[in-house]
């Protein structure tokens, strides 16, 4: 089910902001907008709140890190981006940003031998290119430029988890997982009292219940009964 995302993230679209082409994004990218402490990396919420000044400060040098060629007058360029809708400059970007780094979403691993699973903790960027340099050094080489920080940031996210779940590391919601998140989310929706503060037991009788009565409807539980 998740071919159109990987498709995506495979060739992602071309985007233009602040008047300058930007080149798929990458890991490096991302790298570099966290070294340089840019907002709209750190804190995107905070920056849609933030002055004008800081936001074309933070916006243009995220657009010089990602575009596909620089000005040749920064000067020129800035007077030819004033009348630019700013905040729509920015959304653009944060679009950009975002359909270059897809993720595949994971489903909730069971317990094991008592403990609740230990997702990983160390960076994810360090952790993707010991990943892509170690299994697609090739990939590396043939498409981008031989180093790994020009490897897709989403691309690499989903090679990593379709290979950790073959390895049973993590598992990717599939199909059935999506539908039974869509039926719960419905259910708590139209039962908002059962999920306001009293607790996990208190929804698992209430669906138990609602299943009772509604054999023809049923909801996903939160646990089978033992």
């Amino acid at each position: 089910m998740h071919d159109a995302a990987f498709a995506a993230a495979m060739s992602p679209p071309q985007f233009t902001v602040l008047r300058l082409p930007l080149l798929p994004f990458t890991i490096g990218h991302e790298l570099l907008l966290w070294q340089r402490g840019n907002v709209i990396a750190i804190d995107p919420a905070g920056f849609r709140d933030a002055p004008w000044n800081v936001k074309i400060r933070a916006l243009s040098q995220a657009v010089l890190i990602c575009c596909r060629r620089t000005p040749w007058s920064e000067r020129l360029w800035a007077s030819r981006c004033a009348r630019l809708d700013l905040n729509a400059e920015a959304e653009r970007f944060q679009e950009y940003r975002a359909s270059g780094s897809l993720d595949l979403p994971t489903a909730k691993m069971p317990r094991t031998a008592g403990h609740p699973y230990h997702y990983f903790g160390g960076p994810e960027l360090a952790r993707l290119i010991n990943y892509v340099t170690r299994r697609h050094s090739v990939m590396i080489e043939t498409h981008f430029e031989g180093s790994p920080l020009n490897f897709p940031l989403g691309l690499a996210r989903m090679f990593y988890l379709v290979d950790a779940e073959s390895d049973g590391a993590v598992w990717i919601k599939n199909a059935h997982d999506v539908e039974v998140d869509e039926q719960r989310a419905t259910y708590e929706k139209a039962h908002p009292e059962n999920t306001l503060a009293i607790g996990e037991d208190a929804v698992q009788a209430s669906a138990e219940k609602w299943n009772a009565e509604h054999p023809d409807c049923p909801v996903p539980l939160m646990r089978e009964k033992s």
